[in-house]
């Protein structure tokens, strides 16, 4: 007969043997690129979290010089060594009316990644792009310490966080018809007295823990985590335009994200995929939610914010169920969709649906194509407007066939 000890040491082995089987499980990839909960998966939430959380208390602890910190990188940094060193400065705006614009000055060590996109509504012009797009390679005007430029295209720190200036002298094309072009000058103001969202300290510690612990972590994963490290950050504001097209004046003011980023590098092959979303509701309520897929460092990276506009506070995003493998295909992005998120102790249902979709081609070898999507939005029932921005891995290259059609891919 099998005595006590015995019964004890089975049930003892076989409940061992069970908890090693179920945190063995390691399913595979989604389309074998999307990682998915292993049996380890809520351990390394758990641990990660303390260590983020931990992280973000000594940040809120420590002594610092705020306003030194913000004038020392609100404006353009100096490029690593590296040949793919970057400093990224953007602007995306739009209004009730359906005016928008999309502005972007990336400074590398030989060129400049640059594009602006300018669509106002009275005009009857759609969408109008300046003359390389979709390439976006600009030449080096000239080396400045204080702005960003390239080719007629401005963006000028005055005040760190508060106030930016934009302006644009040159021919512009129709995105729907390139052979059409116009004469276009733009001259802007941003100003804001928003908080910043910066992605190193305001992400919410459980979100980017859940995300983190879904890859395969080993010593050489975060070795590649930390080279791939850019500082970015964020802020909405108030885009004031006068826009002269062919010698016809408009006054247009749009609600505005704008961001900055630098680090050691950016590859763009290494991006798999990504779709950002950036709106505002006429109570003035801003948004951004987004989701990446780079799989060398997140194959899943979901992040984003809320300002309340009543409370004048920024409120990371908590939860999402926006998931990049659900939509969009194969260089098709999606054209009305919609999602939901929590932010603020408050959940939202948002639907998008997309008006206009220029695109281009970023780097010199065309490694990514990106949509800067122009869209309406409703948030909770309430109008909003904005943008959308979605990127696919170019893998054809300069060898792609370019399309010439405004109208939604």
């Amino acid at each position: 007969m099998i005595d006590l000890t015995e019964i004890l040491i089975l049930s003892f082995s076989s409940a061992l043997i069970f908890i090693v089987k179920l945190l063995d499980k390691d399913p595979p990839a989604l389309f074998g690129i999307y990682q998915r909960k292993n049996g380890f998966y809520w351990l390394k939430v758990a641990f990660m979290y303390c260590v983020l959380k931990a992280r973000k208390i000594k940040r809120a602890l420590s002594k610092h010089d705020e306003l030194q910190f913000l004038s020392s990188i609100d404006r353009p940094q100096k490029l690593s060594n590296h040949d793919k060193a970057i400093d990224a400065v953007y602007m995306n705006g739009a209004n009730k009316n359906g005016d928008h614009l999309v502005v972007g000055l990336a400074t590398r060590p030989d060129v400049v990644d640059g594009f602006l996109y300018l669509k106002i509504a009275g005009s009857n012009l759609g969408v109008l792009e300046t003359p390389k797009l979709p390439s976006t390679t600009l030449c080096k005007t000239e080396e400045n310490k204080s702005y960003y430029s390239a080719e007629g295209i401005k963006m000028e720190p005055v005040e760190p966080m508060k106030k930016w200036k934009l302006s644009y002298s040159g021919k512009m094309k129709e995105f729907g018809n390139r052979a059409v072009e116009h004469n276009v000058k733009i001259e802007g103001s941003w100003e804001s007295d928003q908080p910043y969202f910066n992605f190193d300290y305001d992400i919410d510690p459980m979100l980017m823990a859940k995300s983190m612990a879904l890859e395969r972590w080993s010593r050489s994963y975060f070795e590649v985590l930390e080279g791939n490290h850019q500082t970015h950050y964020e802020q909405f504001g108030t885009l004031k335009l006068d826009v002269t097209i062919d010698e016809k004046v408009f006054k247009i003011e749009l609600e505005t994200v704008r961001d900055h980023s630098f680090g050691k590098y950016r590859e763009w092959g290494q991006f798999h995929r990504y779709a950002l979303h950036y709106f505002a509701t006429e109570t003035g309520d801003c948004f951004a939610v987004g989701q990446l897929c780079a799989p060398i460092t997140f194959s899943c990276l979901t992040f984003g914010y809320v300002y309340n506009a009543k409370q004048k506070k920024i409120f990371p995003l908590r939860d999402c169920s926006f998931k990049l493998f659900q939509h969009g295909g194969i260089d098709v992005p999606s054209q009305d969709y919609g999602f939901t998120f929590s932010a603020g102790g408050k959940t939202y249902a948002v639907q998008v649906q997309v008006v206009d979709s220029p695109h281009f081609y970023i780097s010199k070898n065309w490694e990514a194509k990106i949509y800067e999507r122009m869209c309406t939005f409703e948030v909770n029932g309430v109008k909003a407007w904005g943008a959308s921005e979605w990127q696919y891995r170019n893998i054809e290259e300069k060898n792609v066939q370019d399309h010439e059609s405004s109208s939604p891919e």
